[in-house]
């Protein structure tokens, strides 16, 4: 992801040029990000289910229908994870921690790939203001500005490629909640909702409340993933940038160029740079998936049996009965499920060299 922050230019120009039509991404180039986004995203997102699967049981547990049959009974006891865990493979099976694992799948495959591409896409949409901004008089270097400028560029195409991609997919996010939260084996002492998967989904959510049912808590969701993507796709390219420049592997030109000599980051130093952001991004952003989710668990309920007017009042409500650490439950599964977000950053990386 450097080559489109960091451009590589024989020649110092002055400020007010604008960059060199070699900054575009061609076509071959495009696909190349697409089809090894994707490829990350679904080894990421598969390797984790389990722990998101737990992580997502402990995060809504009160978040079920008001009704009085899923106040206590036919929800897992989520006092710990280690506890979800072993009740989920006592009663569902090992199978199960993979339940919704296909909308998962699909998702994280549609937003690898389009995140990765629209990321390069954004960067190259703002380069231009970015560099006219250079003109304009500051009393920073050169050299500062430039490099601020880079890492300006990368946290704002991440925060638009991810709000971009969320409005796209939002239904099958949408599903893969919902099907994380069926619990039951599908048997006569233990039914599931939606024993058919995705369409029986979409079947009763479509009958209840129509297509605005799977966009619930899209609006508080979009302003997450703009952050989310920001701190996760940006951070990461920031930091590799920070790196390099470090090592004084970035030269000083009208761009920051790379020696490419010595620009490789080890697959070490790449994972622990992942690892960091991925863990900085999920926790920051943590409380506003937890409201999101819980507005999504009320889509296809009559009005009188939702718990939350709006993603305000969901605030409001979770502050005063649950207390600060309502916002926060499942964050240890979603600690650990980070690995896999690192996972993302690197595999996307090392796809790329392959293809």
């Amino acid at each position: 992801m450097l080559r489109s922050t960091l451009k590589m230019n024989s020649t110092s120009s002055t400020p007010s040029k604008p960059p060199p039509s070699s900054s575009k991404v061609s076509p071959k180039t495009a696909a190349k990000d697409c089809v090894a986004g994707a490829c990350a995203g679904v080894i990421a997102k598969t390797a984790v289910a389990p722990i998101e699967r737990v992580k997502l049981l402990m995060q809504l547990q009160f978040s079920i229908e008001k009704s009085p049959k899923n106040t206590k009974e036919g929800v897992p006891s989520r006092t710990s994870a280690w506890g979800v865990m072993k009740r989920v493979y006592r009663e569902e099976g090992v199978l199960s921690f993979w339940r919704g694992n296909t909308p998962n799948v699909m998702t994280q495959a549609g937003t690898a790939a389009m995140n990765f591409l629209l990321m390069d896409w954004y960067k190259i949409a703002i380069t231009p203001l970015l560099h006219w901004s250079l003109s304009l008089p500051s009393d920073r270097s050169e050299e500062k500005r430039k490099k601020r400028r880079a890492l300006i560029s990368s946290f704002l195409s991440g925060g638009l490629a991810g709000g971009t991609v969320l409005t796209a997919l939002y239904p099958l996010v949408f599903a893969r909640t919902r099907l994380a939260m069926d619990v039951g084996n599908n048997t006569i002492d233990a039914p599931r909702k939606y024993p058919a998967g995705m369409r029986d989904v979409y079947r009763t959510i479509w009958s209840a409340d129509g297509w605005r049912g799977f966009y619930q808590g899209y609006g508080i969701a979009l302003a997450g993933v703009v952050v989310y993507r920001a701190l996760h796709l940006g951070g990461y390219d920031a930091v590799k940038t920070e790196i390099l420049h470090r090592r004084g592997v970035l030269v000083k030109s009208d761009n920051f160029s790379i020696d490419r000599s010595k620009s490789d980051l080890t697959m070490t130093e790449r994972f622990l740079a992942a690892q960091i952001v991925s863990i900085t991004a999920g926790t920051a952003c943590y409380p506003i998936d937890s409201i999101r989710r819980r507005l999504m668990m009320q889509a296809g309920l009559r009005s009188e049996d939702r718990l939350y007017k709006n993603s305000l009042d969901c605030v409001r409500k979770v502050f005063m009965s649950e207390g600060i650490r309502g916002f926060y439950l499942g964050i240890g599964p979603n600690l650990i499920r980070s690995f896999g977000a690192a996972v993302l950053l690197v595999s996307y990386d090392a796809f790329k060299v392959m293809m």
